[in-house]
């Protein structure tokens, strides 16, 4: 336990020093303003291109945090449990929402006004999901569904803390780029605008697929346990065995659904020049 604070108390101390770096970096490389006919109106494809490489700069730093992060706390906390599958997904549970958190903390330009870049109605599926994952928990704990099943000792409960961690980080990156700008030359509004809204859509089907897939691993930690108590003979094989089938197969597609919108969010986000350029370029529809 000493150990996992320490690596936490130098975490904290890492995110601090290079948030910090990056507002001092960003204040001596403040843009000037433009002009007045001294500039063109509108931005190059060049100008486009710096702009756009260096808004990818803050992803990049989350990424690598989350990486550093995910190094840091693996071996400490396969030690502090004994196992190794339960502490992959909740290390990595934990250092997506530290990479995510640091997204959030780190300097941009504040937007006049704050802007809705996504539909109440895309919030209705991760949403849904995590009020069913918080429902199938208490359902397990409260109905005794797997014989001497406490809180603690269930493995369901720190997947769910961690997917309600991921939803937090995630919603304060949503706040963070409706209220902030990721290219602040005026030039580029458009192209601004629309590089926030692939974002959010990304992170939200980011959130939704972690969601997913955690989900489905807590059900799929509720069939093995049941179907550890069936062979102890702990439970009765005519009330085990249809819910370890229901949660072994509902988990398993619930985790390969997550896994394809991770796999989604993955691939928009490395699209996201392209597809921001594309879309910005687009004719408005007639």
């Amino acid at each position: 336990m000493t150990k996992l604070i320490a690596a936490l108390a130098i975490l904290a101390m890492l995110a601090w020093g290079v948030t910090a770096a990056a507002a001092w970096i960003t204040k001596k490389k403040a843009p000037l303003a433009l002009a007045a006919g001294k500039a063109p109106l509108h931005a190059t494809a060049a100008d486009q291109d710096q702009s756009m490489r260096r808004a990818q700069w803050r992803t990049v730093a989350a990424l690598v945090f989350a990486a550093v992060m995910f190094a840091a706390l693996f071996r400490i906390s396969i030690g502090l449990s004994g196992q190794e599958g339960l502490p992959i997904a909740v290390t990595a549970g934990l250092s997506a929402s530290g990479g995510l958190l640091l997204f959030s903390a780190l300097p941009a330009a504040k937007l006049a006004t704050r802007e809705r870049l996504l539909p109440r109605q895309s919030f209705i599926l991760p949403a849904a999901v995590l009020a069913a994952f918080i429902a199938f928990i208490a359902f397990v704990v409260a109905t005794d569904l797997v014989p001497n099943l406490t809180l603690e000792k269930y493995d369901g409960v720190p997947l769910l803390l961690v997917a309600v961690l991921i939803c937090g980080a995630s919603l304060l990156a949503l706040h963070r780029l409706n209220t902030t700008a990721t290219l602040p030359d005026p030039r580029m509004a458009g192209l601004d605008r629309r590089w926030r809204e692939i974002s959010a859509r990304n992170l939200l089907t980011f959130m939704s697929g972690a969601l997913l897939s955690f989900f489905g691993m807590a059900a799929l930690v509720t069939a093995m346990a049941l179907n550890s108590a069936a062979l102890s003979k702990t439970a009765s094989a005519s009330v085990s065995t249809p819910w370890v089938i229901a949660c072994g197969a509902g988990g398993a597609v619930l985790a390969l659904a997550g896994v394809v919108l991770l796999v989604l969010a993955a691939r928009g986000a490395l699209a996201l020049r392209t597809a921001a350029r594309k879309e910005t370029l687009a004719p408005a529809p007639e």
